[in-house]
């Protein structure tokens, strides 16, 4: 039987062909100024299984803006590029939904905002990101990141393990490792890593950080060089692949830890690791889990209802409810907007005076926003640990301020 994540890898690549010649080029109003999001994400490449749920959530938050007429004198279109896991895609997929007159974009996979983000800035096109790296960021500019970064994350889950896991009396200290794929993001956390064990002396013994080409599916090399830590912080994708053969090599020392960018490939982590092998598991999160009591999650249950009747948050996947309320920061910066200069008036230069000065609270989430120097929408994490037993993930902390 194909697993859940290829089965919609399949199902997405015969849509996109039949779309193809329409794909959100429906019949506008006359009297409605069309607003073109343009999406750089991967659709068939290693990462889809996080890309392809997050593009849904954006499909739906275009028809409930669209359905509701939350945009006054305006309809919100979506186009989208597929990089295949291919940085060398990047720009001619700028350069593509640049030509389908795009009004500001989404970059998906990691390095495509910083690659980007010289042509936007003069193109004056604004980017929105949920992939953070400092290239993109700084100085500040065009790029807002939509997420919280993940070396801050790094960082607040080693202290909150250094204060609540870990017995130093009795255990001496632990021994930590990072594994990744050669890219922006895991280059930017073993950094982190090692400045906040350079600052914290003896509370980790750093071994290193290991990390293979990017889109490598093995890591037997990295599972032998970490096969002894106490911990190993993985980073997104290849989380699971590393606990399948850690544990598969017969290893059960390690702790696994990791960044909020695992729930982004929850259902893959579950089809390819095993809850078995996933117990324990100790992630930070930035959205609350799908069956917690509060606005944010009923919000998004009323949005799956609507177009997705009888589904639930988690047949979603991870990473439509993870980046649910991220990407609706977006639309409502446009609502902004729009507002503020008219829908005829309506362009980059707009969303971008909109955005330095967004902010947004809502229920069950800490509070997002933007300034005329800050570029990440997320300042605090939480805490979970994945419970085997349960299939749930259960939450350890509150919202925790992050450590930069």
């Amino acid at each position: 039987m194909k697993k859940h994540w290829e089965v919609a890898i399949a199902c997405f690549l015969v849509l996109a062909m039949l779309a193809t010649l329409c794909w959100g080029c429906a019949e506008e109003e006359e009297e409605l100024r069309t607003i073109t999001i343009g999406e750089i994400s991967d659709f068939t490449g290693v990462s889809a299984p996080a890309c392809i749920p997050l593009h849904r959530a954006m499909e739906d938050l275009v028809k409930y803006y669209n359905d509701e007429g939350l945009i006054p004198g305006a309809k919100l279109r979506l186009v989208g590029y597929d990089t295949r896991t291919d940085p060398a895609r990047y720009i001619p997929g700028y350069d593509w939904l640049k030509e389908q007159g795009a009004d500001l974009i989404l970059a998906v996979v990691t390095g495509s905002a910083e690659t980007i983000r010289p042509f936007a800035e003069n193109d004056r096109i604004p980017v929105a990101t949920v992939a953070h790296s400092k290239a993109a960021v700084e100085p500040p500019g065009w790029v807002f990141v939509l997420t919280a970064p993940i070396p801050p994350q790094a960082k607040t889950l080693l202290k909150w393990l250094s204060e609540n896991d870990w017995d130093y009396d009795a255990q001496g200290t632990p021994k930590l490792g990072f594994y990744g794929w050669q890219e922006p993001i895991s280059i930017g956390v073993d950094a982190a890593i090692k400045e906040y064990c350079q600052a914290y002396p003896g509370e980790f013994d750093y071994v290193g950080g290991f990390m293979g080409p990017l889109g490598s599916m093995t890591c037997v090399a990295e599972v032998e060089q970490l096969k002894d830590c106490d911990y190993v912080f993985g980073s997104m994708f290849m989380g699971a692949v590393f606990i399948k053969e850690y544990r598969a090599r017969g290893y059960d020392a390690a702790q696994f830890i990791a960044d909020a960018g695992s729930f982004g490939f929850y259902e893959f982590m579950v089809e390819k690791a095993g809850w078995e092998n996933l117990d324990g598991y100790i992630t930070t999160m930035l959205a609350p889990w799908f069956d917690e009591e509060n606005a944010a999650v009923a919000f998004i249950k009323e949005v799956i209802d609507r177009y997705h009747p009888g589904a639930s948050p988690k047949d979603m996947g991870g990473s439509y409810h993870g980046a649910f309320f991220m990407l609706l920061s977006i639309f409502e910066i446009v609502r902004q907007a729009v507002e503020e200069v008219g829908a005829e008036n309506f362009d980059g230069q707009a969303f971008y005076d909109a955005a330095v000065k967004f902010s947004l609270q809502y229920e069950g989430l800490p509070e997002y926003y933007f300034t005329d120097t800050e570029r990440c929408l997320l300042h605090e994490c939480a805490i979970y640990e994945w419970s085997a037993a349960a299939e749930e993930l259960v939450r350890l902390t509150d919202w925790l301020p992050l450590i930069e």
